[in-house]
């Protein structure tokens, strides 16, 4: 009998029944803590989403980015600083798309971010950066 046979084998015949009690207690919380911890991990993350997605569609700016580079003291997160002084983070689709020279136009109450390059306008739904968010209306 091979080595992957027997191991095979323990493993269909194991009984939980046959374990000591302490050991199925201990089994028991470690199952019990992943599904706590799983489910506080995505309801946490629906709710910093949509958090961030309420920030982004209150936010109102505009100019021509002077700076791109990554925030160290913000946990790397990438940022813009535009012509006006401003600095403004730059959610991952923004990153991904404009650069040094662009100038981007961004209304309060609104999902939508205008990047103006040099030869082209790029108008981009913050909806796709996001999974979770609130509805809010467009005014």
């Amino acid at each position: 009998m091979s080595s992957f046979e027997k191991i095979l084998t323990a493993i269909l015949d194991f009984d939980l029944k046959k374990l000591n009690p302490i050991y199925q207690g201990f089994l028991a919380m470690c199952f019990f803590a992943i599904v706590v911890s799983t489910c506080s991990y995505f309801s946490n993350e629906a709710k910093i989403s949509r958090d961030a997605y309420k920030y982004m569609f209150d936010a109102n700016f505009s100019g021509l980015i002077v700076k791109r580079y990554l925030d160290k003291d913000n946990h790397m997160s990438p940022k813009f600083t535009l012509k006006d002084s401003s600095h403004i983070y730059a959610y991952s689709i923004l990153w991904e798309k404009a650069e040094i020279g662009d100038s981007l136009l961004k209304k309060a109450n609104s999902r939508f971010v205008t990047i103006f390059k040099k030869d082209t306008t790029l108008v981009i739904d913050m909806n796709v950066a996001f999974k979770y968010h609130d509805t809010f209306p467009e005014k």
